[in-house]
């Protein structure tokens, strides 16, 4: 039998832009991501009305999470001489100089040396080797520390960078991964990550039984999830 295909498209509510993919989820879903994009998923043969509807519901808690992340320091910031990198949920100062040999980090700022200093994908290939240096320092003791306490350890865990995700698990291969980005944000979102998707390799869904292990091992891991996710339930 021939599947619903997925769908997708933007809505505008009260000026605020949201794109929308009808795919393969149980519920309606909404994420505000860190800077400001919001985007929302919705069952296959649910229709676009009713997903506006659900939409428009949900419009000042939208803005909300954008004036929070506003706020929070969260949302991205031009890379450039003079301006800061968000690293472990605190802004470091970020100088740009002409030369050679990527970045170093100081205890008072984190310099970026490129052959243009103008060159923002430079400085950001150098933002996102600094950020996969500060993951790979940490964890190897975090996952460790998981592991002895869920019971079982990752076949292998490596970093991707994800546009959607923080983190990603095949319990059928053991292999974990985890967006690098996640080093611009306080460390109990990483270890948060970690958690959940080791959680996954015994618990495959998100039902009750996933719920009650992450409660178990982690107490107010859903209020760090909407840390990390701006997500609506």
């Amino acid at each position: 039998m021939i599947g619903v295909p997925e769908r997708s498209w933007t809505v505008t509510i009260d000026g605020v832009d949201i794109a929308v993919t009808a795919k393969r989820v149980r519920h309606l879903r909404l994420v505000v991501h860190p800077d400001g994009r919001v985007r929302a998923s919705v069952p296959l043969r649910t229709s676009r009305r009713t997903a506006d509807e659900f939409l428009r519901g949900r419009i000042a808690w939208v803005r909300a999470q954008q004036t929070r992340l506003r706020a929070s320091g969260v949302t991205p910031k031009p890379l450039v001489d003079g301006g800061t990198v968000r690293l472990w949920g605190d802004d470091v100062p970020l100088r740009v100089v002409r030369g050679h040999g990527g970045g170093r980090l100081t205890a008072d700022a984190f310099t970026v040396a490129v052959a243009d200093p103008a060159d923002a994908a430079a400085v950001g290939a150098a933002v996102a080797a600094l950020y996969r240096r500060e993951i790979k320092a940490v964890l190897d003791d975090i996952v460790a520390k998981w592991s002895a306490k869920v019971g079982c350890a990752p076949r292998r865990v490596t970093l991707r960078t994800m546009r959607t995700r923080w983190g990603s698990c095949t319990p059928a291969t053991g292999a974990i991964r985890l967006n690098p980005e996640l080093a611009a944000r306080h460390p109990r979102c990483l270890n948060y990550v970690v958690l959940h998707e080791m959680v996954h390799l015994i618990q495959p869904g998100h039902g009750p039984a996933f719920q009650s292990a992450m409660g178990a091992l982690l107490p107010g891991w859903r209020d760090i999830r909407s840390e990390l996710n701006g997500r609506a339930s």
